[in-house]
């Protein structure tokens, strides 16, 4: 870590000293999202800081009508730090505004074809990654998220954030020490590959069923390389023995990358039924 790195940690710590979550408001974030199920009070207690630290840092915009609540912020928080347990609050420098909507809203999409014929289609989306910039997440959506059932547009979303920090969204984030770039690409092609050719065309992202059906993951994840690292994401935290069952080599660098790893946490604690 550099002198920069070091003070901008420091700095969190004092954020975190400053502003610090209340007891009876973490108690409920640990009950309310199951996602938290299996961190050990150390893990925790290292969690709450982080996220009281991101709560004083980042901004939260409320528009169409959106009224973000504490709670709703807290859920935010927690689920969009958890992924940085291990990694640190710096893997968000590069931006500080969350955009909140009340519900899903309509995005016109549009592509051009080798042959240059261009089509535009409206798709539906829960959340969205504003290139190089602002987070935005429908609040229905957010309190959806967390219930350890695969769905979570937080971590889907934040995942997309990490992706881009080298510039590109292309389903590979920059990766530290102690991942192997060669065997993340192999394995992410390799899967992404597989699950495109199982599954039948995509439903739009407010029609998704997860869990339900015969792939092992989302259908939305057959849609790009980006798209399948986010779902990827959400499946890593959500339902661990699912995503580490389909694909273990996967789920293999995503736990070097993380330096998580959730399935064996959730055995530790005994709650092997989130398969």
């Amino acid at each position: 870590m550099g002198p920069v790195a070091w003070l901008r940690e420091k700095r969190r710590e004092k954020l975190a000293a400053l502003h610090p979550i209340d007891d009876e408001a973490w108690d409920w974030a640990v009950r309310h999202h199951r996602v938290l199920d299996g961190l050990s009070p150390g893990e925790l207690a290292k969690l709450r800081s982080m996220v009281a630290a991101f709560l004083a840092e980042k901004k939260f915009v409320e528009t169409r009508g959106a009224v973000a609540d504490a709670d709703a912020r807290l859920s935010i928080a927690v689920q969009a730090c958890l992924p940085l347990l291990e990694l640190g609050l710096r893997w968000y420098d590069d931006w500080e505004t969350v955009i909140l909507v009340p519900k899903e809203f309509n995005y016109t999409r549009r592509d051009v074809d080798s042959a240059g014929i261009v089509t535009e289609w409206d798709d539906e989306l829960a959340g969205q990654v504003l290139e190089l910039g602002p987070v935005v997440l429908s609040l229905r959506d957010v309190d959806a998220s967390g219930w350890g059932d695969g769905f979570n547009v937080v971590i889907h979303e934040f995942a997309h954030k990490l992706d881009e920090r080298d510039g590109e969204l292309d389903g590979c984030p920059p990766l530290h020490r102690g991942v192997s770039a060669s065997a993340w690409r192999k394995a992410f092609r390799a899967a992404w590959t597989d699950f495109s050719e199982r599954a039948k065309k995509p439903a739009p992202w407010g029609k998704r069923k997860r869990g339900k059906g015969a792939l092992p993951l989302d259908s939305y994840a057959a849609e790009s390389p980006d798209e399948f690292f986010a779902v990827a994401c959400e499946y890593f935290f959500e339902r661990p023995f699912r995503l580490r069952d389909a694909y273990p080599e996967v789920y293999a660098v995503m736990k070097d990358f993380f330096r998580q790893d959730p399935a064996e946490r959730l055995s530790r604690a005994g709650l092997t039924g989130r398969a």
